[in-house]
């Protein structure tokens, strides 16, 4: 082999050590490559896009425990607590949701199925502002599809505080999400997040659906699944875009970037999330920090 042709395959490999995609020109990849696998990428954007979908539907009331869109079927989900509003400001003082399948099965989501069980407690606590707290009690969403690439059971317990104006809200998060799929073993993930969203123009009516607009998310992510134990921090460079137009899809962000940073497998370096399209599935790029 000439000189000048090892120094290229030295230089190539330099670059697919260093920047690594997955959804783009380069797939693959591992930890002794200096890069997280492509099934650790996978793992960790489906997980954010699940979070993604899951904040999106938690800002107003409508559609509460079901992803964005959502049309529940009747006797979904069963109410039990109090009638009373106090303030009178369209917020329950105290409110259970239990979600039960059936009758809460969704056809022809993403070529499949998706259910719904669990419980999602609704509590005004505030007198003089929109403000709520949503506790989740084993409160699990269920997707299959034929291929079962995409099939999951995402399961939350913890509790997120909703606060905001017209224009803003804002979602304190503190959960846990168990994450199982077929032939993986179960991921744990600990969020402790800020999420912001600010309208584009409309107003955000906690009794009405949500209006386009962007979505900021900050804080952090520890995933652990088998020997795999990441902390990870959440930030967002360019915010989330929720287009509510976006009507055959739960996957209503067309477009934004989410970055998780932290060490994976022993590599240091920045997982970059990125969205570009109404229903399509985030692409991602590694960078090994220097």
């Amino acid at each position: 082999m000439s000189l000048r042709r090892f120094l290229l395959l030295v230089v190539f490999a330099g670059l697919l050590v260093n920047c690594e995609t997955s959804g783009g020109i380069i797939g693959g990849g591992g930890s002794s490559g200096g890069a997280p696998t492509g099934n650790q990428r996978t793992e960790l954007m489906l997980s954010m896009e699940d979070e993604a979908e899951a904040v999106a539907a938690a800002f107003t009331l409508i559609g509460q425990g079901l992803p964005p869109g959502f049309t529940a079927p009747v006797g979904c989900p069963t109410t039990t607590g109090t009638t009373a509003d106090d303030d009178s400001d369209g917020i329950l003082d105290a409110d259970t949701l239990t979600f039960t399948n059936p009758p809460c099965t969704f056809a022809a989501v993403r070529g499949g199925t998706f259910d719904v069980i669990g419980e999602l407690a609704i509590r005004d606590t505030s007198t003089d502002t929109t403000t709520f707290n949503l506790g989740y009690t084993d409160l699990a969403w269920t997707g299959t599809d034929p291929a079962v690439t995409r099939t999951f059971t995402a399961t939350r317990n913890g509790t997120r505080v909703r606060s905001g104006t017209d224009s803003t809200a804002t979602l304190a998060s503190d959960l846990t999400i168990s994450r199982q799929r077929p032939g993986r073993a179960t991921a744990t993930i600990d969020l402790v997040t800020t999420t912001t969203f600010t309208a584009d123009s409309d107003t955000v009516r906690i009794g009405d659906p949500l209006p386009g607009g962007g979505i900021v998310v900050t804080g952090n992510f520890q995933w652990q699944r088998s020997t795999e134990n990441w902390s990870l921090t959440v930030a967002t460079p360019a915010p989330l875009h929720y287009d509510p137009t976006c009507t055959t899809t739960p996957q209503r962000v067309d477009s934004g970037t989410v970055t998780l940073t932290g060490t994976v497998s022993g590599v240091a370096g920045v997982l970059s999330i990125i969205w570009d399209g109404c229903g399509a599935d985030p692409t991602t790029i590694w960078v090994r920090s220097p």
